[in-house]
């Protein structure tokens, strides 16, 4: 079950999010071992690493505007990529 989900992870994958400017638009979230590494990318490339060695994630830095930020993830390691929506603001604030 871990090579189906390493060869998952290792394969070319992009999954991309609309942008930051509606509160209401969805972002990504990285869970890696049930452990949040990433929150609030809007998109996430997965590229699998030399060797077959794990895989790393690359995404538009949500915090460094302009930036790309990278997460190498080891061989073996369970992670999933995931949509987060935003709750819509109140009515009045």
């Amino acid at each position: 079950m871990r090579l189906v989900r390493l060869g998952l992870l290792a394969s070319p994958l992009l999954v991309a999010g609309c942008g930051h400017s509606d509160p209401g638009t969805p972002t990504l979230s990285v869970t890696c071992n049930g452990t949040l590494s990433l929150a609030g990318a809007a998109t996430v490339t997965v590229m699998s690493a030399p060797g077959g060695n794990g895989a790393t994630l690359s995404f538009p830095d949500p915090v460094n505007a302009g930036q790309t930020g990278s997460l190498p993830v080891p061989a073996g390691q369970a992670c999933t990529i995931a949509p987060t929506l935003s709750p819509p603001p109140k009515p009045g604030a």
